[in-house]
């Protein structure tokens, strides 16, 4: 094989895993070249060194596999930054409207839409940050972990921005919704940069998306086992950093029952919200108080059962089978 016909084959390859192109094969080409002039040098024939120089380069679908590979693995680490940036963009505006000075302004209009949806997405950002973190300073992360934070990172979009939509649908639809926010136009101004920034970080998730799907790992890469088991494994694997690898106990019992896990959670929240509206509120309250706290230990248990396997918090097939 030519180094043209290597080059070109190079090119689909890495078209086909929507990898960045035009500085690898600039450097690859460069370097064949090199290698075809040192072959050169030392004896061989124009012809016989530009296809020796191609067989010591190494197969283009292997080459291309492990550089989209590494770009994927780049490109779901920004991600995870950007969008935990706009996640806290629209948490601190959330915040700035449940404190605010006017009673028209504390609700957001409405908040709960917010409020349920900032927890959910808080769950999908750390299950991404943990894996991210885990895996950065490696060459690259395998596929199996991108694909479980790309996940992760589309479910923290997804509810960021049907929340915010949502929101502004309500003050839409409602005139004291149109009125509240007009006491506050600089929170409102805030809100809709808010929503720009969960937008455009979006794209940050749908490039991870699309990158993590076609990068094919190699075959040294490829990981079977689940995504619970590798989410239990990169927090032991930080633990172990942090020189605590005793406290990874706890969380990988957790992860191998998780519906236990769960309902006990579910268990405190309940009580939590129930001695918080009691202590800020008076007794009066406990009716309201015990309705939203059961509406949170709910929001536990039907977020944990829609999105708990696309976040890899837990295995269906391996926990029916035991």
């Amino acid at each position: 094989m030519t180094i043209a016909e290597y080059m070109a084959e190079l090119e689909r390859e890495l078209r086909r895993r929507r990898a960045p192109r035009a500085r690898l094969l600039k450097e690859t080409e460069e370097h064949l070249q090199d290698l075809r002039a040192e072959l050169v040098a030392a004896g061989l024939a124009p012809d016989q060194a530009e296809a020796r120089a191609v067989a010591r380069f190494g197969a283009a679908a292997t080459i291309a596999a492990r550089f989209a590979e590494a770009t994927a693995s780049t490109t779901a680490h920004r991600a995870v930054t950007v969008i935990a940036a706009a996640f806290m963009a629209y948490a601190g505006v959330f915040v700035a409207f449940a404190t605010a000075a006017s009673p028209l302004l504390r609700d957001f209009p409405q908040g709960a839409a917010s409020f349920f949806a900032l927890q959910l997405a808080a769950v999908a950002l750390g299950v991404g940050l943990l894996r991210s973190l885990r895996w950065r300073g490696a060459t690259a992360a395998p596929t199996a972990e991108l694909t479980a934070i790309a996940r992760a990172l589309s479910v923290a979009c997804i509810v960021l921005i049907g929340a915010a939509v949502a929101e502004a649908a309500v003050a839409v639809s409602r005139p004291a919704g149109i009125i509240a926010w007009s006491h506050g136009r600089w929170l409102t101004l805030a809100f809709a940069a808010a929503l720009v920034v969960l937008l455009l970080s979006s794209i940050a998730a749908v490039r991870t998306a699309a990158q993590t799907h076609a990068a094919h790992s190699l075959p040294s890469r490829q990981i079977h086992r689940s995504a619970a088991a590798l989410l239990a494994d990169d927090l032991e694997a930080l633990l172990a950093r942090a020189r605590l690898p005793h406290a990874a106990r706890i969380p990988r019992g957790l992860l191998a029952h998780p519906w236990p896990a769960t309902l006990a959670l579910a268990a405190l929240a309940f009580v939590a919200v129930c001695v918080a509206s009691v202590v800020s509120r008076g007794r009066a309250s406990l009716t309201g108080a015990t309705v939203l706290a059961a509406v949170e230990a709910m929001l536990i248990v039907c977020s944990f059962a829609a999105f708990g396997r696309t976040l890899g918090l837990h295995d269906p097939a391996r926990h029916r089978s035991s």
